[in-house]
């Protein structure tokens, strides 16, 4: 099945950002959100927020579609935390970083929308690829109120377990910095 379309009524704190900005339909706010390029926002959990400041993560862009949904009582779209094993094959742009660090994949959090076991991803503009899909190593379930805080406790306590796993020679900071800079690199190659 595929994630199902319907009419955003006004009246609702996400669907009336859609509705003043011309989008009707959740196909039509689908395609605007994917069509955003990709950048952090000031205050993440304000969702909506991708659609006035236009732009949005990866967090912010499916939050803001599931809140959408939550809002006009569409059920079974499921908000998904990934963690995956990021590398410059299925992440390109990232090379440069994980070589100065010596590192084949730096693990990373992402997040996705769900729909009968189906996963979507409308994070960077002009493509659909999912190449990260083979390299998921963990999934879970969040809500919309989780991708900032908890996100990021989630995604520490996995990266310290790594640390720990395979003894890396760099401590948590540093791999969050690792990380950082790949995110950086990431978004100046999707924003061109």
């Amino acid at each position: 099945m595929i994630i199902p379309n319907f009419n955003i009524t006004p009246g609702n704190t996400v669907g009336d950002i859609f509705i003043n900005k011309g989008i009707r339909t959740f196909y039509d706010a689908i395609r605007a959100i994917h069509n955003l390029p990709y950048g952090r926002l000031k205050d993440p959990l304000e969702l909506g927020s991708v659609i006035t400041e236009g732009q949005g993560t990866c967090s912010t862009k499916h939050a803001t579609l599931k809140a959408l949904t939550d809002e006009h009582a569409i059920y079974g779209l499921q908000l998904e935390l990934i963690i995956y094993a990021m590398d410059n094959t299925n992440t390109p742009g990232i090379g440069n970083v994980l070589e100065k660090y010596d590192l084949p994949y730096i693990l990373e959090a992402h997040t996705v929308l769900a729909y009968d076991d189906e996963m979507y991803d409308y994070t960077f503009a002009g493509t659909y690829s999912m190449k990260w899909r083979d390299a998921v190593l963990m999934q879970t379930t969040i809500d919309t109120d989780q991708i900032q805080d908890y996100k990021e406790e989630y995604h520490k306590s996995v990266l310290q377990d790594w640390i720990e796993r395979d003894k890396l020679a760099y401590s948590l900071d540093e791999i969050w910095k690792i990380r950082e800079e790949c995110i950086l690199e990431l978004s100046a190659v999707k924003s061109h």
